[in-house]
């Protein structure tokens, strides 16, 4: 009988059938970086369909977690030369720290109202675009999103910003601001959005090494804060 000889490092977690954000979380929050592809699968848009390694092998701190994202189309009977174009496509880097299609490529933005900010906006994430969560008062249901912009529906090029406004409650615990500079801006999103505070993302040109990573945070990591405050991070762009 086989076992895993690797017998140091964290377990990876078993995230598949999780949202991105919710999976992004979890594995940062083990101390793994997260590489993200967005691609064809029977799941629902924005739910893990497969990661590289699987859940409970054990890998280093600071080691790489591949999640396959969904998007919510069937996969098509294609042959494998188009298939592995679509692949490269789909897994284009951008300044946003996200995955893409083709630079200037448009896509609907998905319908999230009603959805928890962390699920709504993991699925705006993988379907190409950046996630801004706006806390506001209202009646709904705290961190439940309450609308969107654009609309469900609209056509936006791929890696600009949806807004999402994001119930606050009228109650608002305090919180514990987690440290996400150097981070990739995806994961740091989806870390920033499970500990239940919401986020803006500001860009700031500098060198190559830097794009899509985190430079800056505020408020800054390991105060409180009261419950869905906006945390604003730099991102570094080309």
């Amino acid at each position: 009988m086989l076992r895993d000889r690797n017998d140091k490092g964290p377990l990876v977690p078993a995230v598949v059938g999780l949202p991105q954000q919710r999976a992004v979380a979890e594995l940062t929050g083990r101390g793994f970086n997260v590489k993200a592809i967005v691609g064809p699968s029977k799941r629902p848009r924005g739910i893990v369909a497969s990661q590289i390694p699987g859940g409970g092998t054990r890998l280093a701190t600071g080691q790489t977690v591949t999640l396959h994202v969904s998007n919510g189309r069937p996969v098509a009977a294609v042959p494998t030369t188009t298939t592995a174009t679509t692949t490269t496509t789909t897994t284009a880097t951008t300044a946003t720290g996200q995955t893409s299609t083709a630079p200037g490529a448009s896509a609907p933005v998905p319908d999230v109202v009603g959805q928890d900010d962390a699920s709504g906006a993991g699925q705006v994430e993988a379907a190409g675009f950046v996630a801004e969560t706006d806390p506001v008062s209202g009646s709904g249901a705290p961190g439940s999103i309450m609308a969107e912009n654009p609309a469900a529906g609209a056509d936006a090029q791929v890696g600009s910003i949806v807004r999402l406004d994001v119930a606050t409650g009228s109650s608002r615990p305090a919180v514990q601001v987690p440290n996400v500079v150097g981070q990739k801006a995806s994961s740091a999103r989806g870390a920033l959005l499970a500990s239940k505070l919401t986020v803006r993302t500001d860009f700031k040109k500098g060198p190559a090494k830097s794009v899509g990573v985190v430079l800056s945070q505020s408020p800054a990591a390991g105060g409180s804060a009261p419950a869905y405050t906006q945390v604003t991070i730099v991102v570094g762009s080309g």
